[in-house]
């Protein structure tokens, strides 16, 4: 069947070729390029969530409580009591 095609005149593989083409033209250019697109766009961030607003108060006394700056250090103890507030504590960071 491939061999007829291709006698009449067919080109093989030339969808796929298509198809790949138009993959590469919609997500063209690396991800630094792509953010750089946006951050030059004027666009705003998003805002912070909730979570990020109470870490950034609070970041202090996670600090001491964890006895390290490290970011991985601090975050695991925000979690655990931001998980443990109620939702009426969380409020006035959300």
């Amino acid at each position: 069947k491939m061999a007829d095609f291709v006698a009449a005149g067919g080109v093989k593989g030339k969808r796929r070729a298509e198809k790949a083409e138009a993959k590469q033209a919609k997500g063209s250019g690396s991800k630094k390029a792509k953010k750089e697109a946006r951050a030059a766009s004027g666009q705003p961030k998003r805002p912070p969530s909730g979570y990020f607003l109470y870490l950034s108060e609070n970041r202090e006394v996670f600090e001491k409580e964890a006895g390290s700056k490290s970011p991985p250090v601090i975050s695991k103890v925000a979690g655990k009591t931001w998980k443990a507030m109620s939702d009426a504590q969380k409020k006035p960071f959300e």
